[in-house]
């Protein structure tokens, strides 16, 4: 199951307040890091949308701890066979749980420069672009969905983006919200679950 927060460039320190009895200690410390408002709230959000994930489809009620692989990817500290990704851009967050390695990833709908789609983009891939009807939305949901097949063991940015072809990219499935792509890969039916910011803080 994906978990989508949208709009959560209209929320404020508020939301933030509110959530500080929801997170972990060791969320609390990455918080701590943040110093813009925008990501703190992210940081906030995209952890209480994985509780509340983990409580409605395992019925885990503790604040999760983490624990991180060779690449730096995380996994739920005191809990084996499930596993989960978290993203967010400007505006929405994304979280996904699954009992197989999973991925997802959330990028707002903007322009990209040429200079950037070169580095992910093959050769080919730029000509479909650049002949498709909306250049702008197929170069973000690309991006999103060969950033999330890179999220699967972690490697991330590490990877370079133009080898991953067509076989990898259909393991991933995209879903089009008002100002964002979110590509998500599991083996699972990856349905899509809207959350509010109330929902989030429900813990």
């Amino acid at each position: 199951m994906i978990y989508l927060l949208e709009n959560t460039d209209l929320l404020n320190n508020e939301f933030i307040s509110a959530a500080i009895g929801g997170l972990s200690l060791q969320r609390l410390k990455r918080l701590d890091e943040l110093g813009m408002e925008p990501d703190r709230i992210n940081c906030a959000a995209a952890y209480l949308m994985l509780r509340y994930a983990l409580k409605r489809e395992y019925g885990i009620k503790e604040a999760p701890e983490f624990t991180f692989g060779k690449n730096g990817k995380p996994y739920l500290k005191n809990e084996s066979g499930i596993y989960f990704s978290l993203s967010h851009c400007r505006n929405s967050c994304a979280c996904v749980v699954s009992g197989s390695e999973t991925a997802v990833d959330i990028a707002d709908i903007r322009r990209i420069s040429d200079r950037t789609a070169k580095y992910f983009c093959t050769k080919e891939e730029l000509e479909a672009v650049n002949s498709s009807e909306n250049k702008e939305n197929e170069l973000v949901k690309l991006w999103a969905v060969k950033e999330c097949y890179s999220k699967l063991d972690g490697s991330g940015l590490h990877m370079d983006y133009r080898s991953i072809g067509e076989k990898e990219k259909a393991m991933i499935k995209v879903i089009k919200g008002e100002r964002y792509f979110a590509a998500v890969c599991c083996k699972e039916d990856a349905k899509a679950v809207k959350l509010t910011a109330e929902q989030c803080l429900s813990f």
